[in-house]
């Protein structure tokens, strides 16, 4: 028995350093967990912060929503304007369009008719005066049974375009007239 009592002494050493070491370890802990609990105050407010950035950027995206649908309602409404002007643009350049080629075709009949006229009253006597409204097509008809050589004047056919009368030789006003018509197109 005596090799165990040398044994036991063996074995209280081993207990007394196995419960030192646990007794360190236990202070390390304490002083870890003492740490922990001082950083606590701090992990509150970091956790507090960032539920409040949280909520702003919240509210932050629903401000965004709402600013971008008044924005896309605001956008839709000015692009129906915008086409509804555009087709109001289209409707009366359409009748500008219309317009000035009536001008150019009553503008190319003014001038024919310019043309004609010294030449239908040169062949008018006193009676065929008398016999108005004859025409002058039906004049150029009798003058073309009296001489079938004479040129036959055409009727006015119209333009197709202010441009064509724009080459031609124009007097004053009607020079400025088609640069107003071309500035209208």
């Amino acid at each position: 028995m005596t090799w165990l009592q040398d044994y036991g002494l063996v074995l209280d050493v081993a207990i007394c350093v196995l419960l030192l070491t646990t007794i360190g370890f236990a202070a390390v802990l304490n002083r870890k967990l003492s740490e922990l609990r001082a950083a606590r105050g701090e992990m509150e407010k970091l956790v507090a912060d960032f539920a409040a950035a949280t909520d702003k950027a919240e509210n932050g995206l629903q401000a965004l929503r709402d600013s971008s649908q008044d924005v896309g309602e605001g956008l839709a409404k000015k692009v129906d304007d915008a086409c509804r002007l555009a087709d109001e643009m289209a409707f009366l350049l359409k009748k500008g369009n219309e317009i000035a080629d009536r001008l150019e075709v009553s503008i190319a009949a003014s001038r024919k008719h310019d043309r004609e006229e010294p030449k239908a009253a040169a062949g008018l006597t006193k009676q065929s005066l008398h016999r108005a409204p004859m025409s002058i097509t039906k004049m150029e008809r009798k003058a073309m049974q009296d001489d079938p050589a004479a040129p036959v004047s055409e009727p006015a056919k119209p333009s197709n375009g202010i441009a064509k009368l724009a080459k031609r030789k124009l007097s004053r006003s009607d020079s400025e007239l088609m640069r107003t018509l071309q500035a209208m197109r």
